[in-house]
C-alpha cells in the first residue's frame, strides 16, 4: 500500500516528548537505508504512525518503537504493519470528531505485534498523550495539505466481506437482534398444540435442573454472557502475553548489555594490541 500525504511519523526522547516529525513516506525511506537518524544513534526509539483527516484532526494513531544502530540506521529487520494495524485497531479516545483508532501496547489487534508497541505516560490522564500529539499537528510544520480538505476521509474505508468474525462476533450479533423490527407472535389455539413422545411436557422444567439460571436466559442474555466469558478470557489472554513480552524485552535489555560490554572490551583490547605493535616497531 502506497503511502498517503496525510500519513506521519512522530519521534519521541526519552523523555516521551515529541522530538521530531516526518511524512510516513520519507520513514519509509529511512528503512529502507536509504537515511539517518543521528540524533537517536544506539537507542530504541519510541514513535507514533498518525493518520490525518479532515480539518488537522487525528483519526487513527500506532504507538510502535524500533531500534536505531550505532551509525543511526534503522533496523533493517523492522517488519511491522503499520497501516494494517491502524486499521484493525479498536476505538480509543474521542477528541470530540468522533473515536480515533488507537494501537498500543495494550490494545493491539495482532498480540504478537504488541512486543515493537508502547504505551504512553498515563500519569496525566489516559488520553493525554493523544491530546499531546492533537496539539502537534495541529501547528501543521509539515505542511500536511489535508488543511483544507473537505471531502470524505476514506482511508478507513474497509470491505469487512471477507472477514472472519473474531471476538466481536457475539457483539455484532447483539447488535443485529437489537436492531431486528419485532415479529408479531403468532396466536395458536389449544386444539392445533400436539405433543409427541419426542418433546416432554416439563421440558421447561429440564432446562432449569440442567443449566440453571441460564435456562430462563433470553438468546440475547446468552449471548451477553457468551461475551462477558470471551472478554474474562481475552484479559487473561493478554496478561500472559505481557508477562511473556516483559520476559523477552529483559532477555534482549541483558543480551544488550553484554554485546556492549563486549564491544568495549574489544576496543580495548584492539588499543592495546596497537600499542604493542608501535612498541615493537620501536615507534614509542
Amino acid at each position: 500500500m502506497s503511502a498517503s500525504p496525510r500519513e506521519i511519523v512522530v519521534l519521541y526522547n526519552s523523555q516521551e516528548e515529541i522530538e521530531t516529525e516526518m511524512f510516513f513516506k520519507d520513514f519509509e525511506l529511512l528503512l529502507a537505508g536509504q537515511g539517518r537518524l543521528d540524533a537517536f544513534a544506539a537507542s530504541q526509539t519510541k514513535a507514533a504512525y498518525c493518520v490525518i483527516g479532515n480539518g488537522l484532526k487525528l483519526r487513527g494513531v500506532v504507538f510502535f518503537q524500533f531500534n536505531v544502530g550505532e551509525e543511526g540506521l534503522l533496523d533493517p529487520e523492522f517488519n511491522l504493519p503499520l497501516q494494517y494495524l491502524v486499521k484493525q485497531a479498536g476505538i480509543g479516545c474521542d477528541l470530540g470528531d468522533g473515536g480515533i483508532r488507537k494501537a498500543s501496547r495494550g490494545q493491539c489487534p495482532v498480540p504478537w505485534h504488541a512486543v515493537n508497541l508502547w504505551e504512553p505516560n498515563q500519569d496525566d490522564g489516559a488520553d493525554a498523550g493523544i491530546e499531546i500529539l492533537q496539539k502537534r499537528i495541529f501547528r501543521n510544520r509539515l505542511k500536511v495539505k489535508a488543511v483544507l480538505y473537505d471531502g470524505p476521509d476514506t482511508f478507513f474505508d474497509l470491505d469487512d466481506s471477507g472477514v472472519e468474525p473474531g471476538e466481536d462476533g457475539a457483539l455484532l450479533l447483539i447488535e443485529a437482534i437489537q436492531n431486528t423490527p419485532g415479529i408479531e407472535p403468532t396466536r395458536v389455539s389449544q386444539s392445533t398444540i400436539t405433543t409427541g413422545p419426542d418433546i416432554p411436557a416439563d421440558f421447561s422444567a429440564k432446562l432449569t435442573e440442567v443449566f440453571g439460571d441460564a435456562g430462563r436466559l433470553s438468546l440475547q442474555d446468552l449471548i451477553r454472557l457468551h461475551t462477558d466469558q470471551l472478554e474474562q478470557a481475552r484479559l487473561k489472554y493478554r496478561q500472559d502475553i505481557d508477562q511473556q513480552q516483559l520476559a523477552y524485552l529483559d532477555q534482549m535489555r541483558a543480551a544488550r548489555e553484554e554485546i556492549h560490554s563486549l564491544k568495549v572490551a574489544l576496543r580495548q583490547e584492539q588499543s592495546r594490541n596497537r600499542r604493542l605493535q608501535e612498541m615493537l616497531r620501536g615507534d614509542i
